[in-house]
């Protein structure tokens, strides 16, 4: 079965552009204009609307998009099984993650999985844990390292459980406190991450019944933790994201203690990869053992 045009037309689809997916395979406008008219002709519809703009999925093309990716993703499979028995360890694996892992996990993670498995390529999609669930759902990344969620209904491996904090600026009265009490964040000038992006804190006020008042939102924690450090308000952010920010700002243990749950998800564990098994095991390596194992694992 001919799957590269399969690969070309959600290439397309991803960069909304003929040109630009074109380049990424090696292939001129009109030849993958060809190739997509080509799937449309067999298949009796078309997939995508065409104009000076670029390219959009018809209603048509939406409805049939994740059975694509279930093939690429499929045959992806069957190439990586047969160079496994050939004794080649090869492929793709996209993986997605927080900011805060890509920064101070990813590094160690990659330099030990590429030294082993040198032909495998690693896509990392940066995002929040909306948009990583969502992309996990649709079938556009393999798994994710996030923020574990029961009710998204994936697979998981527990990685760490990861503290909350309070963060203030120096000049705040309780910044040389041992522990702050989270009844102290009621009516306090606060900077919060935007929901969708990290939605534990959400669930912390809203199960402390906490009333802070909000001046700012950003997606960005760099961004937040800035403006805790002007002097504009305080924050809650994990203990992941406050490494690289300590000398900036007052982090002080919140009690009660508060904390989210990172690790692994997968649609499936048993239907992944020779490749995402393999990355699974190097992400638990490096960070710390696996404290959760999907059935068949």
């Amino acid at each position: 079965m001919d799957i590269r045009k399969y690969e070309v037309i959600l290439k397309t689809i991803e960069y909304g552009n003929l040109t630009k997916a074109g380049e990424f395979y090696g292939y001129t406008q009109s030849g993958v204009s060809h190739m997509i008219s080509g799937v449309e002709e067999e298949l009796g519809f078309r997939l995508l609307n065409r104009n000076r703009n670029g390219v959009s999925l018809t209603p048509e093309g939406e409805m049939i998009l994740p059975a694509l990716r279930e093939i690429v993703r499929w045959n992806e499979n069957l190439a990586q099984t047969a160079a496994d028995i050939n004794g080649l360890a090869c492929g793709r694996l996209r993986a997605g993650i927080f900011n805060s892992v890509a920064i101070h996990w990813m590094p160690r993670i990659l330099k030990s999985f590429q030294a082993d498995y040198p032909h495998v390529s690693v896509d990392l999609v940066e995002g929040g844990s909306e948009e990583l669930r969502d992309k996990l759902s649709a079938g556009e990344i393999d798994l994710a390292i996030m923020s574990i969620q029961p009710d998204f209904g994936f697979d998981f491996r527990l990685l760490k459980t990861d503290l909350f904090f309070a963060v203030l600026p120096h000049s705040h009265p309780l910044a040389k406190t041992a522990r702050f009490p989270i009844e102290a964040f009621n009516g306090s000038e606060f900077i919060l991450i935007k929901r969708g992006y990290d939605d534990d804190i959400y669930k912390i006020l809203a199960d402390y019944s906490l009333k802070p008042d909000i001046k700012f939102t950003s997606n960005n924690e760099q961004a937040v933790v800035s403006m805790v450090e002007n002097d504009m308000g305080i924050s809650i952010l994990p203990e992941l994201i406050l490494q690289s920010y300590r000398e900036d700002i007052a982090a002080l243990p919140i009690f009660p203690e508060v904390s989210r749950k990172l690790g692994i998800c997968a649609k499936s564990f048993d239907e992944l990869s020779p490749a995402g098994r393999r990355f699974c095991r190097y992400v638990c390596e490096v960070v710390s053992p696996c404290k959760e194992k999907p059935a068949g694992d």
